[in-house]
């Protein structure tokens, strides 16, 4: 009986210690302030503003808080992600037209036989302008040979509008002539382009 009693004595003592859970670990917060080492249990007011290290019992660097950036390193930040992120746009970009040239042509000798298809179109249209000049400068030289007919008088109105209707159609189809041309050149430049791409790119895989 006197166990009993004793045993009933010592369990709300020993109950207890049981049920505790462990002590969690203090963190001590520390920063440099005008030379000076400041640490304290929670962050010191001097550490406000600047970067801290929260550091374990024995010492240990549990975590570093980098000090907050000025407004010409948030800037400079900015600037700089700016940046990254329009490379990485660019080099997307390029990938996409990259993969897009390889999927159009199947060959160097592919590249060139578009190209030449599409120069020989072209080329068809400028035969045409350059045949409808050549009338347009034999309809003028002949409004010209009738106009030497009235050197000392006025011409008459209708063959002086007849002169002004062919200059003005002259210098539209020189226009003409000229874009057709530029088209050509525009076109050689492109497929120039995409064949110099396409072989370094045939290059890069091992293949041509």
């Amino acid at each position: 009986m006197r166990r009993l009693v004793l045993l009933c004595l010592l369990l709300p003592a020993v109950v207890p210690a049981w049920g505790q859970a462990p002590a969690k670990a203090p963190t001590v917060f520390c920063c440099a302030d005008g030379g000076h080492q400041v640490c304290g249990d929670v962050l010191p007011p001097q550490c406000y503003g600047k970067g801290y290290r929260e550091m374990g019992p024995q010492g240990t660097v549990r975590r570093f808080v980098e000090p907050p950036l000025t407004p010409e390193q948030l800037a400079r930040r900015e600037a700089e992600d700016k940046a990254r992120r329009a490379e990485l746009n660019r080099q997307r970009a390029e990938n996409r037209r990259n993969q897009s040239l390889l999927e159009t042509y199947s060959s160097v000798a592919d590249i060139d036989l578009r190209r030449d298809r599409a120069v020989e179109a072209v080329e068809g249209d400028l035969k045409q302008a350059e045949a409808r000049y050549a009338q347009l400068v034999g309809k003028r030289q002949s409004l010209t040979r009738e106009a030497e007919f009235y050197q000392k008088r006025a011409l008459p109105p209708a063959l002086a509008a007849s002169l002004r209707e062919s200059d003005s159609e002259m210098a539209a189809q020189t226009s003409v002539i000229d874009a057709k041309r530029r088209d050509i050149e525009s076109i050689r430049a492109r497929y120039e382009q995409d064949r110099s791409r396409y072989i370094s790119l045939m290059e890069q895989r091992g293949t041509r």
